[in-house]
């Protein structure tokens, strides 16, 4: 098949692109700053927390170093959101292997501008690649650099947490750190952990061709979520060819002439090409010489912090994946912006105040805010529950997209203690319940609500109008046609 000259171009525009992107997040000919003086606010990893604290901190007139020793961008950009929700993208499109892939890195490589050194250093932000270690809480060094500061913001992140099973490491296992680099697809996939990441890999392998096997030790994927709404996202995955294996606990690995081999305990075998774990992340505090600062570690091994992000040491914090029970980048941002002003302005913000949410984007979406139905329960808090059907509004009629629900869980007074969504575009239909629980509104906040019809957004009327008719008492219906009776 001959390549037209729009594709031969648009082929060497993306190779261009390609070749671009270890430049911008880690470029090899970058000479570090010769440090002078103090800087009010050392950064330790350039991932989302990072990048926001820093640049931030540049624009408020601060003078800011920012240590990165492997990739501007962190995981999210290099090994997490950016390339995962790419793949998805590109394997719901049905484009071949090798083509999402190379969507993958291109996606990639046009948005590190936006992490890049070269963008942070004009800015303001004084840039320094390599390992980063304390010598003391005022002192950090990188190389022969030594960084005084006033304040430390730690944000090195968290890595794959590969599990202790005999015979896995030998197998050379994937993670999300790997398996983007992937140049030909495996045949048969194992993936260890159906939370977010093993969920959402496993629908974009599946969808590319690949035989999926998922391996989960809970009785169903998505642990943390409510059981119906993981249920219907077990069930997309199973309808895209995914072999779901739960309260599969994996108890030795090995390599045969089959290929590589999972053995569970219950006796059942996974054979597959390639091995993907997804089962937990482990925080990146190795080689900071923590002790040296008086900055100490908790028992998951995640830097312990106050309520406003201050560490053990109360001239250092830390923000994102590397002290928070939330890893995520919406989570990290919002940590950020609580540092700076801790730690530039003695300010009093506190991070156990967030209203995080958490998404998964596989197809159907699952999202969630607040406190599930489960952890309610357990907590012995009073509830009541407000749900809708997307097929009960006319838009998913419409669309003939009526997978899933949402279901919003709250107080007497209406007000919002927890929310699930699942189905097409629930990532984007939270938000407005997480502003609802961030600003302490109720559900009989929005019945004043006019919304366009018809359009998805519609169930925030909807669930508005359950809750009104369920403070209709009887007593309030009878005064209400008491009341009509005498108007007549």
């Amino acid at each position: 098949m001959s390549v037209t000259r729009e594709e031969a171009e648009h082929a060497q525009a993306a190779q261009g692109l390609e070749a671009e992107y270890p430049r911008l997040v880690f470029p090899p000919d970058h000479l570090n700053p010769r440090p002078q003086g103090v800087y009010n606010l050392v950064v330790i990893g350039a991932g989302p927390a990072g990048l926001v604290t820093s640049i931030a901190a540049a624009s408020l007139g601060a003078r800011v170093a920012l240590v990165e020793r492997h990739a501007m961008g962190g995981d999210c950009l290099n090994v997490g959101c950016v390339p995962s929700k790419t793949l998805l993208a590109a394997a719901a499109a049905g484009v071949s292997f090798e083509a999402a892939m190379a969507r993958v890195r291109q996606v990639r490589a046009r948005i590190a501008h936006h992490d890049s050194v070269e963008r942070y250093t004009r800015a303001g932000v004084e840039v320094f690649l390599g390992e980063a270690r304390f010598e003391d809480p005022h002192i950090v060094r990188v190389g022969d650099a030594r960084l005084n500061t006033r304040k430390t913001v730690i944000a090195t992140g968290a890595r794959p947490r590969i599990p202790a099973i005999p015979g896995l490491v030998e197998l050379g296992p994937l993670t999300n750190e790997t398996v983007f680099e992937l140049r030909t697809r495996p045949t048969r996939l194992a993936i260890l952990g159906a939370g977010a990441v093993g969920c959402e890999l496993a629908q974009a392998f599946a969808r590319l061709g690949s035989r999926v096997e998922l391996i989960e030790t809970a009785p169903q994927v998505l642990p943390a979520e409510e059981a119906e709404a993981a249920g219907l996202v077990a069930g997309a995955l199973r309808r895209d060819g995914v072999m779901v294996h739960l309260d599969g606990r994996v108890v030795a690995a090995s390599v045969s002439p089959e290929g590589k081999v999972l053995a569970l305990e219950d006796g059942r075998r996974v054979v597959a090409d390639e091995v993907l774990i997804a089962a937990g992340r482990r925080r990146t505090v190795e080689g900071l010489e923590l002790d040296q600062a008086g900055v100490k570690v908790d028992a998951r091994g995640a830097i312990e912090v106050d309520a406003r992000l201050r560490t053990s040491h109360p001239d250092i914090y830390a923000a994102g994946d590397v002290c928070s029970a939330y890893q995520f980048t919406h989570a990290a941002d919002a940590q950020a912006r609580i540092v700076i002003r801790n730690a530039l302005f003695r300010g009093r913000a506190r991070a156990d105040r967030l209203i995080v949410p958490r998404c998964i984007y596989t197809k159907p979406e699952l999202a969630q805010v607040g406190a599930t139905a489960r952890e309610l329960e357990q907590a012995g808090r009073r509830f009541e529950r407000y749900r809708l059907e997307w097929g009960e509004l006319d838009r998913g009629v419409t669309d003939a997209d009526e997978e899933g629900f949402v279901e919003v869980r709250a107080d007497a007074g209406g007000h919002l203690l927890g929310a699930t969504l699942v189905g097409r575009d629930a990532a984007e239909q939270i938000a407005p319940l997480v502003l609802l629980m961030t600003r302490g509104g109720g559900l009989g906040s929005i019945g004043s609500l006019v919304l366009p019809y018809p359009t998805r957004s519609e169930y925030l009327r909807r669930l508005a109008d359950q809750y009104a008719r369920r403070r209709l008492t009887p007593w309030v219906a009878r005064a209400l046609r008491a009341w009509l009776r005498h108007a007549r």
